[in-house]
């Protein structure tokens, strides 16, 4: 079976809500909300987590604290089957952490506190076991600022080099840097980014002409996630949308890091892209069922089934 190696940010998540609204100093200093959970988050959990969740052989590469919550990341990853041994223990630096407002539509907003997040660094990966895998996953794009750029594109090119196929994606994070990005995009077999980031730094492009930048820049593949509208695959003059799968929405905490999921596991397992795609929107779909960033994704093969039953 083939393995799949992960490089991003590690969270530790407090979901609450549903969240009317913050709380406003010396007007309303307190607001209430009916549940918290307490759970690991980030791309490099949400992917990894949902990739085990569905059977498939996953690693994780990236840096937690010294501390309660960095022990509490590493044991719950470990415990659904993530290799966790890649990951690094930092004494000097706090577990990232961030506080999700679940809003009653299923949206969220974020407090977000880096920790280790702002230091880890290529200094920080066994390179030889990072590319011991099939498939590479830089995840996280805009979060690591110290990976993000010139160590993102080197890591990326040397995995490339020995074989092993590279997938990029982003997130919103500190803000979308047009330049990390394309020093990136030249060393990705495939980049998964979402539409609405994508268009902070593209601004005014039709889904075709972003796909065309992007495979313009180096990128082999793009798919652009379009949240309710679905996704688009872009490969050559190529474009395939593929939509969306009717889902009760209760938290869209992780859905596109479980689209990953579902996109690298049918990949994986052999399907064609289009395939692949209609698989991650359907983890993505599992996902957005239940709280949490991969909590309520199944097995492979009902993933799968519920894929094929929609296309």
């Amino acid at each position: 079976m083939k393995t799949i190696h992960c490089v991003g940010c590690l969270v530790v998540d407090f979901l609450s809500g549903p969240l009317k609204q913050y709380p406003v100093p010396k007007v309303q200093t307190q607001v209430t909300t009916k549940s918290v959970r307490i759970m690991p988050g980030g791309g490099a959990a949400n992917t990894p987590s949902a990739l085990a969740r569905m059977g498939i052989p996953v690693g994780v590469f990236s840096k937690v604290g010294d501390d309660l919550t960095g022990e509490f990341v590493r044991h719950e990853l470990a415990k659904l089957g993530v290799d966790t041994s890649g990951i690094k223990v930092s004494a000097s630096d706090t577990t990232p952490m961030t506080y999700v407002g679940i809003h009653a539509d299923g949206d969220r907003t974020f407090i977000h506190t880096p920790g280790a997040n702002a230091t880890f660094s290529w200094n920080d990966l066994n390179l030889d076991r990072v590319l011991a895998a099939d498939y590479l996953l830089y995840q996280d794009l805009w979060v690591l600022a110290t990976m993000d750029g010139e160590s993102g594109a080197r890591l990326l090119a040397e995995a490339q080099k020995r074989g092993v196929v590279t997938f990029l994606d982003e997130c919103f994070g500190n803000g979308p840097k047009r330049e990390t990005l394309e020093l990136m995009l030249p060393h990705c077999d495939y980049f998964t980014p979402s539409i609405d980031d994508l268009r902070v730094i593209y601004p005014g492009a039709s889904e075709q002409e972003l796909a065309d930048r992007l495979l313009g820049l180096g990128a082999r593949v793009v798919v652009l996630k379009m949240g309710s509208e679905g996704c688009m695959v872009a490969r050559g003059k190529d474009y395939t949308r593929v939509p969306a799968l009717p889902a009760k929405v209760v938290d869209t905490t992780g859905a596109g890091d479980c689209w990953d999921a579902g996109f690298l596991a049918g990949l994986s397992q052999g399907e064609d892209v289009v395939t692949a795609a209609r698989i991650g929107n359907a983890c993505a779909a599992f996902s957005i069922e239940a709280v949490g960033g991969s909590t309520g994704v199944p097995s492979y093969e009902a993933v799968k089934q519920r894929a094929m039953q929609a296309a």
